[in-house]
């Protein structure tokens, strides 16, 4: 972003809340959470080491540090000098003003982190004396000043920080090289040089700022990054040299060592508890006969939400995540052993610190991710019975709709708040009506796009003999829908005029995962009057 750019983003912010606290921690403490809000931290005295996202930076007297919301944040002070730091808690949103309406919108911060500020800003640090010295009481004028003073502290930081020439050096850089370079030959000289300090002296302010030495910090990062690769079907020799070791027999016996089973049993034996964060993931995992600790809920974006008995017998043994306020403090409680996640989720670095997470590419065939996964987690037997099962329901089902409907066409169209959009081949619902159950696609409807947006008068360019209709769980969704039943171009179409528009329900969810995709044919086959009886 652009100076005028964040100069100006910050100049529209509008603070809901501020919290001032002043903290002690105790010799050698250690602290980790996901962070929920933004926050302004001044260290006071004291030394240690901060942990955001990965990065791990040192922690020292008048030294200034900015963290939002999602970060995971891992905190350790130094036994002999314990710190004491100043923090502002605070949530704010952009306020911005478009056609003479108010538009609020996510704010975040163009910088995080440790923060570069040159020593000589006395304004700085008479503004955060002001906001910390307790003056203030809980009188809305009061308030009104605190968030005034905050909003003039942050932009004097923004400002200050520009001004000054980020130098990474000592500690900060030894710990920065080995972070990113772990999968490298690193020698202790090299980064205790490049700390400007001596072997002994470096291992010792190592250890005691990180409460490990320095190769069992290189130790850590090498094999978190090997439990993520080991869900892969990378060789194990592949992983070791990503990981730094030449050797694939050494990398062995060093992974024993440290997790206490090989490398190559360690996806199928000890890896128990699977946390799932995106739609349809915990339905592989229970297809694959296990239980997964998390799952991700879709009910807040469908009307209603019918549960598969199938599933529900394997009911999640950890936690439902909320798809629009994901809590990443539940999910380190429930202690995974592997996250895995979508390419279609926004990527969040806080969870590889949390357990090794994999991200899945997504597919719509099935069949392949399900031996993929049963591969590496050995489960082959599981996977295959579901693709025996899923072919011979298909067979079925495709005959006994063509045997009372003939060769037709179908769509499934989505209502939203601001648009309807008709799903094509290449998607969930593509795969369902399509492949499954042997429907075609509207003549004119372009084959390669996923899916088209669409206006009510272009309706009747891919006009179908069946359709399959989702509204969105809102009331700006459902006038949508009552706009389009009342127009003459939805009149107009041959499956309203025969009375072959159905309900969708929530089979846009459902037919992300294997055993749901199942649920879901028999769905639409009985909306068509065709049943397994």
């Amino acid at each position: 972003m652009e100076e005028n750019d964040w100069i100006k983003r910050l100049e529209q912010l509008h603070f809901s809340a501020v919290h001032v606290c002043h903290y002690s921690s105790n010799p050698g403490a250690v602290q980790r959470r996901i962070w929920k809000r933004f926050a302004i931290c001044r260290v006071i005295a004291g030394k240690g080491s901060l942990s955001m996202d990965n990065i791990v930076h040192t922690v020292s007297q008048d030294e200034w540090f900015l963290l939002k919301p999602g970060m995971y944040v891992e905190f350790q002070t130094d036994m002999e000098a314990p710190v004491r730091y100043q923090i502002i808690l605070f949530s704010c949103v952009t306020l911005t003003r478009r056609r003479n309406t108010w538009h609020t919108e996510a704010f975040d911060l163009p910088v995080t982190g440790k923060l570069h500020i040159p020593s000589n800003t006395r304004d700085i640090q008479e503004m955060m004396d002001t906001l910390v010295s307790g003056k203030y009481s809980i009188t809305s004028l009061e308030k009104t000043r605190r968030k005034h003073l905050l909003h003039q502290l942050l932009i004097q930081l923004m400002m200050h920080l520009k001004e000054a020439t980020p130098v990474v050096a000592g500690m900060d850089l030894a710990l920065e090289y080995m972070t990113h370079q772990y999968m490298e030959d690193i020698r202790i000289d090299q980064i205790a040089r490049m700390a400007g300090l001596s072997v002994n002296h470096f291992i010792r302010t190592f250890k005691r700022q990180l409460n490990m030495t320095p190769i069992e910090y290189i130790l850590k990062l090498r094999m978190a990054k090997a439990k993520q690769l080991l869900f892969s079907s990378d060789k194990i020799k592949e992983i070791a040299e990503q990981v730094g070791y030449k050797d694939e027999h050494y990398f062995s016996r060093v992974f024993k060592k440290n997790e206490g089973i090989a490398p190559t049993l360690y996806m199928k034996n000890k890896v128990n508890r699977i946390a799932t964060l995106y739609y349809g993931l915990d339905d592989y995992v229970i297809t694959l006969g296990l239980r997964p600790v998390s799952a991700l809920s879709y009910g807040q974006r469908v009307d209603r939400h019918v549960a598969i008995p199938a599933l529900q017998t394997h009911s999640h043994q950890g936690i439902i995540l909320d798809s629009f306020n994901q809590n990443y403090d539940d999910l380190r409680r429930v202690q995974p052993d592997l996250i895995i996640t979508s390419d279609r989720l926004e990527p969040n670095d806080s969870l590889h610190r949390i357990a090794p997470t994999t991200t899945l590419e997504y597919t719509n065939h099935f069949g392949e991710r399900l031996l993929y996964m049963a591969d590496i987690m050995g489960r082959t037997e599981q996977a295959v019975q579901w693709i025996e099962q899923h072919a011979e329901l298909s067979r079925v089902l495709r005959g006994r709709i063509q045997s009372r409907w003939g060769k037709q066409s179908a769509m499934f169209i989505r209502v939203t708040s601001h648009f309807y959009r008709m799903y094509g081949l290449n998607n969930q619902t593509g795969a369902l009506l399509y492949d499954d159950l042997g429907f075609y696609l509207p003549r004119d409807f372009p084959e390669q796009q996923w899916a088209v947006e669409s206006k009510v008068r272009d309706l009747q360019l891919y006009d179908a003999d069946h359709v399959f209709v989702m509204v969105d769980p809102t009331e700006e969704a459902r006038a949508q829908l009552r706009q389009l039943q009342q127009s003459s171009a939805w009149l107009a179409l041959k499956a309203v005029q025969v009375g072959h528009v159905y309900n969708a329900g929530d089979i846009f969810f459902k037919t992300l995962g294997p055993t749901g995709r199942m649920w879901a044919m028999r769905y639409v086959a009985e909306q068509l009057g065709v049943t397994l009886r």
